[in-house]
């Protein structure tokens, strides 16, 4: 079998769920744009993939996501979709095996190529990861609203529909607004009516997104948060910049909740760093930031080596993203709630099958490859023309 073309879609979805910013001024700064690709081989057999990124996240365009696709396309071609390895290497020639800037389009083409693998194999892609410790997963939700009486009222709605999971974002008013207390003020009341608002096996993870960039600031601001209250269900995500890993160890030792680390994990060699400097309790691990599945699956060993935790989170994805990620959470020994809903944030989505989401969980079905359909006709409609 060898690849015979690669085919790319650039596509625009409209986003319709409120919580995404979709009418404010950091909606602006977190366009999502995707990539759909198809690998099609000489036997008639195609795997899909998907490069997407947020602007503001990932320092990426769809331009750059398509540049790197059309420079991967003619050297591809002829390689033998079921070697992984090798056209990992041909990749690392093209682009740096250790360049973050082309990640979102690696991981593409891995998508696509497990797709392949897992069809031809007539077995689920988490097989040929190694198998599945689970295919259903609690569920993870962001919530973006501005003010504490709206934080609280859809953190008990997300509860009751069956979410274990909640990520609060702290971080806005001070991104928008300045490194001023009062600033740093609203994130907290917003934090402490979500930690009120449902009981204390609900995860609460309170995602700074790098802007609380002091440590001593930020463990000032959660000794007030737990000054008469100890929450056993909050975490602070990523409060300082991505690079600081002593920092995110200092805040490990001084406070008595545990340590998520997001934008810092864009490579297995980076994640190596973060368990050496001590520097998280507990990661969310990305397949399109670290390049695909083989890099995620060696960010999950070193993980698992340290005992530090793992979430998955969406980016969002279309349907075909949502579901490869789930594929790889299967593989994770020890579970925690995953933010899968990012295909629910747009209008339509161009695929069919793949994960389902019911009663507050998600479930990977066992089919062949990925488990998804393109839509043909939803494509058109979504198609960027050039």
């Amino acid at each position: 079998m060898k690849i015979r073309n690669i085919k790319i879609f650039p596509i625009r979805m409209k986003p319709v769920k409120a919580g995404y910013r979709p009418e404010d001024e950091l909606s602006k700064l977190a366009r999502v744009d995707t990539v759909i690709i198809r690998v099609e081989t000489d036997e008639g057999i195609s795997g899909y993939g998907e490069a997407a990124t947020i602007r503001s996240y990932f320092n990426q365009t769809m331009a750059t996501m398509i540049h790197w696709l059309e420079a991967y396309t003619p050297e591809l071609i002829g390689q033998d979709p079921m070697n992984v390895t090798q056209v990992n290497r041909i990749l690392d020639l093209l682009s740096g095996e250790k360049a973050p800037g082309c990640h979102p389009s690696r991981a593409a083409v891995e998508m696509a190529l497990y797709d392949i693998i897992g069809k031809v194999h007539g077995c689920p892609v988490y097989e040929i990861l190694g198998g599945a410790y689970r295919t259903s997963f609690e569920l993870l939700t962001n919530l973006y609203e501005d003010n504490p009486l709206e934080i609280a009222r859809s953190a008990r709605d997300f509860v009751k529909k069956g979410f274990r999971g909640l990520k609060v974002k702290i971080g806005d008013d001070v991104l928008l607004q300045g490194f001023d207390v009062r600033n740093f003020q609203k994130g907290k009341e917003k934090l402490i009516a979500a930690l009120e608002a449902v009981p204390s096996d609900i995860y609460i993870d309170a995602d700074a997104n790098q802007s609380w960039s002091n440590a001593k600031m930020v463990v000032q601001i959660f000794e007030d948060v737990m000054h008469d209250t100890f929450y056993p269900n909050l975490s602070v995500e990523q409060p300082l910049h991505y690079l600081d890993f002593s920092g995110h160890s200092y805040l490990r030792s001084a406070l008595r909740i545990p340590v998520i680390l997001d934008e810092s994990v864009v490579s297995p060699e980076a994640m190596f760093q973060i368990a050496k400097a001590d520097a998280a309790d507990r990661i969310v691990l990305k397949i399109n930031r670290v390049g695909g599945f083989s890099k995620a699956c060696k960010v999950i060993d070193i993980c698992e080596a340290a005992s530090i935790g793992i979430s998955l989170d969406t980016m969002p994805f279309t349907k075909l993203g949502d579901t490869a990620m789930c594929h790889l959470g299967a593989t994770i020994r020890d579970p925690y709630p995953v933010d899968a809903e990012g295909h629910l944030w747009f209008e339509s989505t161009p695929f069919s099958g793949g994960i389902e989401i019911r009663n507050g969980l998600v479930y990977v079905p066992y089919t062949p490859g990925l488990g998804v359909e393109l839509d043909e006709a939803v494509l058109k409609e979504l198609l960027i023309s050039s």
